[in-house]
Protein backbone atom coordinates (compact mmCIF):
# COMPACT_ATOMS: atom_id res chain seq x y z
CA UNK A 1 0.00 0.00 0.00
CA UNK A 2 3.07 2.76 0.94
CA UNK A 3 4.78 1.50 -2.45
CA UNK A 4 1.47 1.98 -3.97
CA UNK A 5 0.37 5.54 -2.67
CA UNK A 6 3.79 7.30 -2.62
CA UNK A 7 3.99 6.28 -6.51
CA UNK A 8 0.68 6.95 -7.09
CA UNK A 9 0.91 10.47 -5.85
CA UNK A 10 4.40 11.06 -6.58
CA UNK A 11 4.63 10.50 -10.49
CA UNK A 12 1.48 12.19 -10.97
CA UNK A 13 2.88 15.02 -9.53
CA UNK A 14 5.60 14.85 -11.93
CA UNK A 15 3.41 14.66 -14.85
CA UNK A 16 1.41 17.26 -13.79
CA UNK A 17 4.41 19.51 -12.76
CA UNK A 18 6.02 18.67 -16.75
CA UNK A 19 2.88 18.61 -18.25
CA UNK A 20 1.63 22.68 -16.63
CA UNK A 21 5.30 24.50 -16.51
CA UNK A 22 6.55 25.47 -19.80
CA UNK A 23 10.03 25.96 -18.26
CA UNK A 24 10.00 22.39 -17.54
CA UNK A 25 9.40 21.34 -21.09
CA UNK A 26 12.76 20.46 -22.16
CA UNK A 27 13.90 17.19 -23.48
CA UNK A 28 15.10 15.74 -20.34
CA UNK A 29 12.30 16.27 -18.94
CA UNK A 30 10.15 14.61 -21.46
CA UNK A 31 12.48 11.99 -21.17
CA UNK A 32 11.30 11.81 -16.96
CA UNK A 33 7.70 12.11 -18.09
CA UNK A 34 7.43 9.12 -19.56
CA UNK A 35 9.54 7.32 -16.85
CA UNK A 36 6.64 8.31 -14.49
CA UNK A 37 4.13 7.42 -17.37
CA UNK A 38 5.85 3.64 -17.05
CA UNK A 39 5.67 3.91 -13.24
CA UNK A 40 2.10 4.99 -13.12
CA UNK A 41 1.49 2.43 -15.44
CA UNK A 42 3.43 -0.32 -13.63
CA UNK A 43 1.51 1.13 -10.44
CA UNK A 44 -2.11 1.53 -10.99
CA UNK A 45 -2.99 -1.40 -13.16
CA UNK A 46 -0.15 -4.05 -12.46
CA UNK A 47 0.10 -3.94 -8.26
CA UNK A 48 -3.97 -3.89 -7.40
CA UNK A 49 -4.14 -7.44 -9.80
CA UNK A 50 -0.66 -9.01 -9.05
CA UNK A 51 0.01 -8.78 -5.07
CA UNK A 52 -3.46 -10.13 -4.27
CA UNK A 53 -2.45 -13.04 -6.98
CA UNK A 54 0.43 -13.28 -4.84
CA UNK A 55 -1.32 -13.34 -1.71
CA UNK A 56 -3.61 -16.52 -2.46
CA UNK A 57 -0.67 -18.85 -3.51
CA UNK A 58 -0.95 -17.53 -7.51
CA UNK A 59 -4.61 -18.55 -7.97
CA UNK A 60 -5.75 -16.62 -11.09
CA UNK A 61 -9.15 -15.20 -10.48
CA UNK A 62 -8.83 -12.34 -13.18
CA UNK A 63 -9.74 -14.40 -16.48
CA UNK A 64 -7.98 -15.09 -19.92
CA UNK A 65 -8.03 -11.90 -20.66
CA UNK A 66 -5.91 -10.19 -18.05
CA UNK A 67 -3.87 -13.22 -17.90
CA UNK A 68 -2.74 -11.90 -21.66
CA UNK A 69 -1.62 -8.94 -20.73
CA UNK A 70 -1.24 -8.01 -16.68
CA UNK A 71 2.08 -10.04 -16.48
CA UNK A 72 2.99 -8.83 -19.84
CA UNK A 73 1.95 -5.22 -19.21
CA UNK A 74 4.77 -5.44 -15.96
CA UNK A 75 7.12 -6.66 -18.68
CA UNK A 76 6.39 -4.03 -20.88
CA UNK A 77 6.82 -0.94 -18.33
CA UNK A 78 10.24 -2.33 -17.48
CA UNK A 79 11.40 -1.99 -20.99
CA UNK A 80 10.11 1.17 -21.98
CA UNK A 81 11.97 2.15 -18.49
CA UNK A 82 15.24 1.17 -18.92
CA UNK A 83 14.92 2.18 -22.75
CA UNK A 84 14.06 5.75 -21.27
CA UNK A 85 16.79 5.75 -19.59
CA UNK A 86 19.00 4.95 -22.28
CA UNK A 87 17.69 7.26 -24.82
CA UNK A 88 18.27 9.80 -21.97
CA UNK A 89 21.88 9.14 -21.42
CA UNK A 90 22.44 8.93 -25.20
CA UNK A 91 20.86 12.60 -25.43
CA UNK A 92 23.05 14.26 -22.81
CA UNK A 93 26.25 12.53 -24.04
CA UNK A 94 25.59 14.05 -27.32
CA UNK A 95 24.62 17.69 -25.80
CA UNK A 96 27.69 17.91 -23.62
CA UNK A 97 30.47 15.89 -25.78
CA UNK A 98 29.42 17.63 -28.90
CA UNK A 99 27.34 20.72 -27.68
CA UNK A 100 28.46 22.55 -31.25
CA UNK A 101 26.87 19.75 -33.51
CA UNK A 102 22.52 20.07 -33.79
CA UNK A 103 20.82 18.50 -30.44
CA UNK A 104 17.80 16.88 -29.96
CA UNK A 105 14.24 18.78 -30.00
CA UNK A 106 11.47 18.27 -28.47
CA UNK A 107 9.16 17.49 -30.77
CA UNK A 108 11.96 14.89 -31.87
CA UNK A 109 11.77 13.52 -28.38
CA UNK A 110 8.22 13.02 -28.59
CA UNK A 111 8.87 10.94 -31.39
CA UNK A 112 11.64 8.85 -29.64
CA UNK A 113 9.35 8.23 -26.93
CA UNK A 114 6.93 7.24 -29.14
CA UNK A 115 9.07 4.68 -30.58
CA UNK A 116 10.18 3.03 -27.72
CA UNK A 117 6.80 2.25 -26.66
CA UNK A 118 6.40 0.44 -30.13
CA UNK A 119 9.50 -0.90 -30.18
CA UNK A 120 9.32 -2.18 -26.31
CA UNK A 121 5.94 -4.32 -27.46
CA UNK A 122 8.11 -6.33 -30.02
CA UNK A 123 10.07 -8.52 -27.00
CA UNK A 124 6.81 -8.76 -25.08
CA UNK A 125 4.03 -9.89 -27.59
CA UNK A 126 6.26 -13.54 -27.23
CA UNK A 127 4.88 -13.88 -23.57
CA UNK A 128 1.54 -12.75 -23.99
CA UNK A 129 1.19 -14.92 -26.78
CA UNK A 130 2.17 -17.67 -24.98
CA UNK A 131 0.68 -17.20 -21.63
CA UNK A 132 -2.94 -18.49 -20.93
CA UNK A 133 -5.82 -19.20 -18.78
CA UNK A 134 -8.04 -22.44 -19.42
CA UNK A 135 -11.59 -21.94 -18.54
CA UNK A 136 -12.08 -23.75 -15.44
CA UNK A 137 -8.05 -23.19 -14.37
CA UNK A 138 -7.08 -21.63 -11.43
CA UNK A 139 -3.89 -20.37 -12.84
CA UNK A 140 -2.26 -18.53 -15.81
CA UNK A 141 0.58 -20.02 -17.17
CA UNK A 142 3.53 -20.16 -19.77
CA UNK A 143 2.86 -22.51 -22.26
CA UNK A 144 5.67 -22.68 -24.36
CA UNK A 145 5.74 -26.25 -25.69
CA UNK A 146 9.21 -26.75 -25.40
CA UNK A 147 11.37 -25.46 -22.39
CA UNK A 148 14.00 -24.33 -24.42
CA UNK A 149 12.29 -21.70 -26.02
CA UNK A 150 11.25 -20.22 -22.67
CA UNK A 151 14.90 -20.56 -21.97
CA UNK A 152 16.15 -19.13 -25.04
CA UNK A 153 13.54 -16.34 -24.29
CA UNK A 154 14.30 -15.42 -20.66
CA UNK A 155 17.95 -15.23 -21.77
CA UNK A 156 17.13 -12.85 -24.44
CA UNK A 157 14.77 -10.57 -21.68
CA UNK A 158 17.85 -10.21 -19.61
CA UNK A 159 20.08 -9.32 -22.36
CA UNK A 160 18.06 -6.69 -23.81
CA UNK A 161 16.11 -5.40 -20.77
CA UNK A 162 19.08 -5.51 -18.54
CA UNK A 163 22.93 -6.30 -19.44
CA UNK A 164 22.93 -4.20 -23.10
CA UNK A 165 21.01 -1.53 -22.26
CA UNK A 166 22.50 -0.55 -18.87
CA UNK A 167 25.96 -1.28 -20.71
CA UNK A 168 24.93 1.48 -22.93
CA UNK A 169 23.74 3.80 -20.29
CA UNK A 170 27.07 2.96 -18.44
CA UNK A 171 29.30 4.25 -21.48
CA UNK A 172 27.75 7.04 -21.75
CA UNK A 173 27.88 8.46 -18.10
CA UNK A 174 31.62 7.28 -17.77
CA UNK A 175 32.30 9.35 -21.65
CA UNK A 176 30.26 12.60 -19.75
CA UNK A 177 32.58 11.75 -16.87
CA UNK A 178 35.58 12.35 -18.90
CA UNK A 179 34.47 15.47 -20.79
CA UNK A 180 33.40 17.35 -17.75
CA UNK A 181 37.04 16.99 -15.98
CA UNK A 182 38.87 18.01 -19.21
CA UNK A 183 36.36 21.19 -18.55
CA UNK A 184 36.82 21.53 -15.47
CA UNK A 185 40.59 21.71 -15.66
CA UNK A 186 40.35 24.06 -18.37
CA UNK A 187 37.86 26.18 -16.16
CA UNK A 188 40.44 26.07 -13.13
CA UNK A 189 43.45 26.50 -14.81
CA UNK A 190 41.86 29.99 -16.10
CA UNK A 191 39.89 30.64 -12.80
CA UNK A 192 36.73 30.57 -14.46
CA UNK A 193 33.55 28.46 -12.78
CA UNK A 194 31.16 27.34 -14.65
CA UNK A 195 27.36 27.72 -13.24
CA UNK A 196 26.09 26.40 -16.27
CA UNK A 197 28.12 23.14 -15.79
CA UNK A 198 27.49 22.82 -12.30
CA UNK A 199 23.74 22.80 -12.84
CA UNK A 200 24.48 20.20 -15.43
CA UNK A 201 25.96 17.97 -13.04
CA UNK A 202 23.36 17.96 -10.77
CA UNK A 203 20.80 17.31 -13.49
CA UNK A 204 23.43 14.09 -14.73
CA UNK A 205 23.56 12.95 -10.50
CA UNK A 206 19.81 12.73 -10.66
CA UNK A 207 19.72 10.57 -13.68
CA UNK A 208 22.31 8.40 -12.67
CA UNK A 209 21.14 7.65 -9.21
CA UNK A 210 17.38 6.87 -11.41
CA UNK A 211 19.64 4.44 -12.92
CA UNK A 212 21.29 2.98 -10.08
CA UNK A 213 18.16 2.85 -8.20
CA UNK A 214 16.74 0.71 -11.08
CA UNK A 215 19.49 -1.37 -11.71
CA UNK A 216 19.31 -2.91 -8.36
CA UNK A 217 15.93 -2.83 -7.72
CA UNK A 218 14.87 -4.54 -10.86
CA UNK A 219 18.13 -7.51 -10.68
CA UNK A 220 16.69 -9.85 -8.18
CA UNK A 221 13.39 -10.32 -10.38
CA UNK A 222 15.65 -11.22 -13.40
CA UNK A 223 17.98 -13.53 -10.96
CA UNK A 224 14.45 -15.16 -9.73
CA UNK A 225 13.61 -15.94 -13.83
CA UNK A 226 17.02 -17.29 -15.13
CA UNK A 227 17.34 -19.05 -11.33
CA UNK A 228 14.17 -20.46 -12.24
CA UNK A 229 14.86 -21.51 -16.00
CA UNK A 230 18.79 -22.54 -16.05
CA UNK A 231 18.68 -24.25 -12.83
CA UNK A 232 16.49 -25.87 -10.07
CA UNK A 233 14.94 -23.29 -8.24
CA UNK A 234 12.08 -24.79 -7.24
CA UNK A 235 13.63 -28.00 -5.81
CA UNK A 236 16.71 -26.57 -4.30
CA UNK A 237 14.44 -23.60 -2.47
CA UNK A 238 11.05 -24.77 -1.19
CA UNK A 239 10.16 -21.06 -0.88
CA UNK A 240 10.61 -19.78 -3.73
CA UNK A 241 7.51 -18.54 -4.95
CA UNK A 242 7.32 -16.26 -1.92
CA UNK A 243 10.91 -14.93 -2.84
CA UNK A 244 9.86 -14.35 -6.37
CA UNK A 245 6.84 -12.59 -4.73
CA UNK A 246 9.37 -10.56 -2.27
CA UNK A 247 11.33 -9.43 -5.58
CA UNK A 248 8.39 -8.37 -7.61
CA UNK A 249 7.96 -5.85 -4.58
CA UNK A 250 11.22 -4.53 -4.65
CA UNK A 251 10.52 -4.06 -8.86
CA UNK A 252 7.20 -2.51 -7.95
CA UNK A 253 9.04 -0.22 -5.16
CA UNK A 254 11.57 1.07 -8.12
CA UNK A 255 8.33 3.23 -8.85
CA UNK A 256 7.86 4.90 -5.94
CA UNK A 257 11.87 5.48 -5.87
CA UNK A 258 12.16 7.65 -8.97
CA UNK A 259 9.91 10.45 -7.75
CA UNK A 260 11.93 10.57 -4.76
CA UNK A 261 14.79 10.69 -6.49
CA UNK A 262 13.37 13.70 -8.28
CA UNK A 263 12.65 15.59 -4.87
CA UNK A 264 15.63 15.04 -3.43
CA UNK A 265 18.31 15.66 -5.53
CA UNK A 266 16.72 18.07 -7.71
CA UNK A 267 16.16 21.74 -6.75
CA UNK A 268 13.97 22.71 -9.40
CA UNK A 269 11.39 19.30 -8.86
CA UNK A 270 11.59 20.41 -5.41
CA UNK A 271 10.16 24.23 -5.75
CA UNK A 272 7.70 23.03 -8.06
CA UNK A 273 6.46 20.13 -5.82
CA UNK A 274 6.24 22.87 -3.08
CA UNK A 275 4.28 25.18 -5.57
Amino acid sequence: VIIFLISAVGNSLVCIVILRRRRMKTVTNYFVLNLAIADLALTCICIPFDIPVQEMNYVWPYGGFMCKILYPLQTLSLFASVFTLTAVSLTRYWAIVHPLRQQLSVSNSKRIIVAIWVISIIPVSPYSYVLSHEDGSLSCEENWGDTSMRKVYTAVLFMFQYVLPLTVIAGAYIGIGIELRKRQTRDRSGGLRDVHAEETRKVLRMLKVVTVVFAVFVLPTNIMWLWLDFGHAEQEYDRFWDLVAFCNIVTFANSAANPICYTVLNETYRKEFKS
